[in-house]
């Protein structure tokens, strides 16, 4: 006989894919079902989308908000480690017990109306069913694919956030800047407000679609920005204000300006009371990991999820500005869909080795298609005791690429990543 499985809904889950052809008719079908839970108990609701800086964007407003006291959903993914990470409320995860529950009674009602939704539908779905039981003050849902079709677009959000708009997920958003913009900004809806660092092209589709639904639009180095101001960073808006992060980077204080902005809002016009103190001790003591994480400074070992074009020139940004002159043996493993041969060109400058992992991911590039096209001797198949061996020597290691990368081969570092 079949063992039992503890959490056979969690299992159920992880084993669906996602769709190719993303709608929101399935998962509004079901939440009907569920008698609405989306338009029930779900206080203040903040999107957010862009190519890049979703995650630290809706962890800092997160963390903000926490320390004001309000009750706070926040959705994200993907995880690095365990599904848990995706559904929070107030830096606690979801237990699996209680996820295991919500999924359950959302597989029986998707069954009773003929209807299966995609893993990430599903998730959504729970998220948005746990949120509205706790009743809380603000929900903040992070946009999985694209805006306009995504599963997180079937909430009506009153404040939108893009963050920035580049080429990524071409396959399913477009391959040119304008009609990526145009599917990110169809998070937007009817008299919200949208805050933006958006810029260029992108900025421009943005701010010609999201005018036909609000003027309320709030755009970056226009109607607020940061300038470095003696060793901290000046917020400068209706209200100047100064602050310090441990989150480093120059394009971590253009997404940390994006949360403050949001909390300005959320003072002005939702009545909220978020002190510039509480914003202050909360993005000093921010702890986002395996975002240009540095895990030792005597050897220098780094993590950082950079996974596309934009993530990876960010990277490059901060170890020019930072450590100008260091070489590293780098670990890099990336999906197939995310320009890795061009990634990969981008390191080599800063690399000893480049130690490039093949994944479990069906979106996996593998090490073999490197080697086709990128000729150099730097670049080596890796192993798990390569990693092994780089996490314990004195030779300076940046490990980086695919969260999915991070989650299949260092879990057990997990404490050491501080998750």
């Amino acid at each position: 006989m079949a063992p039992r499985l503890k959490y056979k809904n969690i299992e159920f889950l992880k084993k669906l894919g996602n769709s190719d052809e993303p709608s929101l008719t399935n998962i509004n079908k079901v939440l009907e079902i569920l008698n609405n839970p989306h338009k029930k108990n779900m206080g203040i609701k903040i999107a957010i989308s862009g190519t890049n800086g979703k995650g630290s964007v809706a962890k800092s407003l997160s963390e903000i908000l926490n320390k004001s006291k309000y009750r706070v959903g926040l959705y994200t993914s993907p995880h690095i480690f365990d599904i848990n990470e995706r559904i929070q409320i107030n830096n606690k995860k979801i237990s699996s017990k209680e996820l295991n529950e919500i999924l359950g009674i959302v597989i029986d009602k998707q069954k009773k109306a003929n209807i299966q939704l995609s893993y990430f539908e599903l998730l959504t779905v729970a998220s948005i069913f746990y949120f509205s039981k706790a009743k809380n003050n603000i929900n903040i849902f992070e946009v999985g694919l694209g805006g306009k079709y995504d599963a997180t677009n079937i909430i009506d959000s009153q404040i939108s956030i893009i963050t920035n708009v580049s080429k990524d997920h071409t396959e399913y958003l477009g391959n040119t800047i304008s009609k990526i913009a145009k599917e990110k900004v169809g998070i937007v809806k009817k008299d919200s407000y949208l805050i933006t660092s958006a810029n260029g092209i992108g900025l421009k589709v943005i701010k010609n679609y999201a005018s036909k639904k609000t003027n309320k639009i709030f755009i970056y180095n226009k109607d607020f920005k940061v300038i470095p101001h003696n060793n901290m960073n000046k917020f400068i808006s209706e209200r100047d204000f100064f602050y310090q992060t441990n989150l480093i980077g120059s394009h971590q204080i253009k997404n940390i300006s994006l949360s403050i902005k949001t909390c300005e809002i959320l003072n002005r016009f939702f009545n909220k009371n978020i002190s510039t103190n509480n914003i202050s001790k909360s993005l000093r003591n921010i702890n986002w990991p395996a975002r240009f994480q540095i895990l030792s400074n005597n050897p220098l070992k780094i993590i950082d999820v950079a996974h596309n074009i934009g993530s990876v020139q960010n990277l490059i940004d901060n170890i020019r500005n930072l450590y100008p002159k260091k070489k590293f043996n780098i670990l890099v493993a990336m999906l197939k869909d995310k320009e890795p041969l061009k990634c990969i060109n981008l390191l080599l400058p800063f690399s000893n080795k480049i130690f490039f992992f093949d994944l479990k991911h069906k979106r996996s590039f593998k090490f073999r298609d490197i080697i086709k096209k990128i000729k150099s001797k730097k670049i080596v198949k890796g192993s798990d005791n390569d990693i092994e061996l780089l996490m314990k020597n004195n030779d300076s290691l940046l490990i980086t690429g695919s969260l999915y990368f991070i989650g299949e081969k260092f879990k057990k570092y997990k404490k050491k990543l501080k998750f």
